[in-house]
């Protein structure tokens, strides 16, 4: 089974690893603060979560690296970029880490607990229905805890 955060086991193990960040953990790639990635995290994982708006079709090349990323990839690779729009960089004070990290276990939590359906689109991916939000949101928060060693 690939592991979910729509799966509770999954979810609860993630938290146990944030649980052990701390807001002066060095980071082994990238340029973000902790604080800054569990911003970055929580503002992905609520646009997924309430999403509503269009979503246009995927293109070819958004399906074939969806196939490669969820199903080949064990891992996301180190220092890949995202949308500027999720880019945190100097955006968030170092003092909001605690709750930072509060509201990240809160929003993961919600995860295993979701009744409608997730449909909304991913920047690389294109759109994505439920069962694959669970692996990408997985991998993704996997990413950014390995990133900071938990």
């Amino acid at each position: 089974m690939r592991k979910s955060v729509l799966h509770k086991e999954s979810a609860d193990r993630l938290i146990e690893r944030v649980e052990k960040l701390k807001g002066t953990s060095i980071p082994l790639w990238g340029s973000m603060t902790p604080t800054e990635m569990l911003r970055h995290c929580n503002l992905t994982n609520e646009q997924i979560l309430n999403w509503e708006g269009t979503i246009r079709p995927a293109t070819l090349g958004q399906r074939i690296v969806k196939w490669f990323s969820l199903y080949l990839l064990p891992r996301f690779p180190r220092n890949v970029r995202g949308p500027k729009r999720y880019d945190m960089k100097g955006q968030v004070k170092q003092a909001l880490f605690d709750e930072e990290k509060r509201r990240f276990i809160s929003i993961l939590r919600k995860f295993p607990h979701v009744r409608k359906p997730l449909y909304s689109p991913h920047p690389f991916f294109g759109p994505l229905n439920t069962r694959e939000w669970g692996l990408v949101v997985y991998k993704h928060l996997d990413h950014h805890l390995r990133q900071f060693g938990a």
